[in-house]
């Protein structure tokens, strides 16, 4: 009588373990694609959020740009003035994005910033006036994120 041994043959087991391979690889690369995922995402919501805060801080300057009374959180109750001297020759030049540009504090309006990130980010920044308008536009080349805003003082709702 032949007795038969009970098991797997060498090729059933080659397969099978080749099989389990597979199933962990692809399972460590999904897990380290996530991770690294997840890294960048968090780096670029950095990213936004210091260009965002910038952008805020821009926005504050427009809304100030030339106000002599009623534009501080101390003044709400007063009503708003501005600077008519001033603002006179800039509205009949159609020049009030360009004041603006002028008037900004230099570190309100940097060429390029970083952000500090792993690795750190460079921002470019461009600011551009047209008429009554600024443009500014901040690009992350190595993230391929570019933000553009418009800004227009408020200012201009009190030209002559």
């Amino acid at each position: 009588m032949k007795t038969t041994q009970a098991g797997f043959s060498m090729p059933e087991v080659l397969v099978a373990s080749f099989i389990l391979i597979w199933v962990i690889l692809s399972s460590l690369q999904l897990t380290s694609s996530s991770i690294l995922g997840m890294g960048q995402s968090k780096r670029r919501g950095l990213v936004d959020a210091a260009i965002a805060s910038r952008i805020e801080k821009l926005r504050s300057d427009a809304f100030s740009f030339l106000c002599t009374q009623g534009c501080t959180d101390n003044e709400l109750t007063k009503a708003l003035e501005f600077n008519l001297i001033t603002l006179k020759p800039l509205c009949s030049s159609n020049t009030l994005g360009q004041g603006l540009l002028n008037a900004l504090p230099t570190e309100d309006k940097p060429s390029s910033f970083t952000v500090n990130t792993v690795p750190p980010v460079l921002v470019q920044a461009t600011y551009t006036s047209d008429g009554n308008k600024l443009h500014v536009s901040y690009s992350a080349t190595d993230m391929a994120l570019t933000v553009n805003t418009t800004l227009v003082p408020h200012a201009q709702g009190w030209c002559p």
